[in-house]
């Protein structure tokens, strides 16, 4: 008795087709194999089944991977086309920058003209004024510049030439590269929140800048924003050459005035901040702690700078003393020099006598040999005229 044969599931019954052949433009369907209804033949339908099935879900995964790799193909030219796009804008910006500063240099009045050169070539005044020169934001760029790789320059005041958010910019890239600047001014101005910014992340690399004054600015925009004013207090945990900071009738408040105490609180150097004339200023509490810092580091500097007169009015003195010690030697080196050069000279004297009388004695030998052999010829001479006339 045949026992009953399984049944294909409905699920499999999908699968149960081969993929035509396609050779050229012939599509050829593939065989059917028609066999008896046995457990055997059940079996190797199933199997069969079961290797389509297999093959079409790797067929579905390869597309699926494919899909994927051509979608992140597809992200990375959308990425490659938008740096391209943000490079292109920033070049076509950087262009429109040069035509300006181009045209601003064409216009611009000797006084901007002169004091351009003279900070290119280092032989600038240590301190410069910008009062009586426009300076707009083209203007001020060509002078940051400039000022970027100068040395001669120590102070410049743009106290009231209107700087504008746009001239934080300039001011912070001049800031990180120049290493010669002492003191800079930028009281009454309307440099904003994003500029005080770019000059706290400044402050974080420079390392000579002793002054600044941002008094009367609108850093905060009105109040409204502390977000810049905190960025620049966070720059001077970093900071170790600030020495004084003017900040007053900015809009500070007591949220940002936190951010000053704990800065001020890890640097040494601050000995003057005015948080003075702010609207909404930080608490008392706050600035007695600012003040109780700068009073510490000015009795800090103090005695340092104290310890440092001592110890160069302690090497002026040894110094002073080594020159006179040197002085004292060289003088008993010289004493020595001319002892020996006088007993060279005696020497010398005395060879020369010594050489004059050798030969004088050699003179006086030789001239006696002379006479000796002039009587010893005149002798013979007599001796023989005697012989002469004894044997006639």
């Amino acid at each position: 008795m045949a026992l009953p044969s399984p049944q294909i599931p409905e699920d499999m019954a999908a699968f149960d087709e081969e993929e035509n052949e396609v050779r050229g433009t012939l599509v050829f369907k593939p065989p059917v194999e028609i066999l008896p209804k046995t457990r055997r033949t059940e079996e190797m339908q199933r199997r069969k089944l079961e290797l389509l099935k297999k093959r079409k879900e790797d067929a579905e995964k390869l597309l699926k991977e494919k899909e994927q790799k051509e979608k992140e193909k597809r992200q990375q030219e959308m990425q490659v086309k938008k740096e391209k796009q943000r490079l292109e804008l920033q070049k076509k910006e950087q262009e429109r920058k040069r035509r300006e500063e181009e045209e601003q240099r064409k216009k611009k009045d000797g006084g901007l003209d002169r004091l351009l050169h003279s900070l290119l070539d280092n032989i600038s005044a240590p301190d410069i004024t910008a009062c009586g020169i426009d300076l707009n934001p083209a203007r001020l760029r060509l002078l940051c510049k400039n000022l970027s790789d100068n040395t001669s320059c120590r102070s410049i005041d743009l106290n009231r030439k209107g700087l504008i958010e746009e001239d934080g910019d300039s001011l912070a890239a001049m800031l990180e590269k120049n290493k010669g600047l002492l003191k800079l001014e930028c009281e009454g101005n309307n440099l904003g929140v994003q500029a005080a910014e770019k000059i706290g992340e400044a402050l974080r690399k420079n390392d000579t800048l002793r002054s600044l004054n941002l008094e009367s600015n609108n850093l905060t925009a009105s109040g409204g924003d502390q977000k810049g004013i905190i960025k620049l207090a966070d720059a001077l945990q970093e900071n170790k050459s600030l020495r004084v900071l003017m900040l007053s009738k900015n809009g500070i408040t007591a949220q940002a005035g936190e951010y000053f105490v704990r800065a001020i609180e890890t640097n040494d150097t601050l000995t003057l901040v005015d948080l003075s004339g702010n609207d909404a200023s930080p608490s008392v509490e706050q600035l007695r702690r600012i003040d109780a810092v700068v009073q510490r580091n000015r009795e800090r500097l103090s005695t340092i700078r104290r310890n440092e007169r001592r110890e160069r009015f302690a090497l002026y003195n040894e110094e002073f003393r080594c020159r006179q010690h040197a002085m004292q030697v060289e003088a008993m080196r010289l004493e020595i020099e001319a002892m020996q050069e006088r007993r060279l000279n005696r020497m010398k004297a005395r060879a020369e006598r010594w050489v004059e009388e050798i030969q004088d004695q050699k003179d006086d030998v030789q001239r006696k040999q002379e006479e000796l052999s002039e009587e010893a010829a005149l002798r013979a001479e007599t001796n023989k005229s005697k012989g002469k006339k004894k044997r006639k």
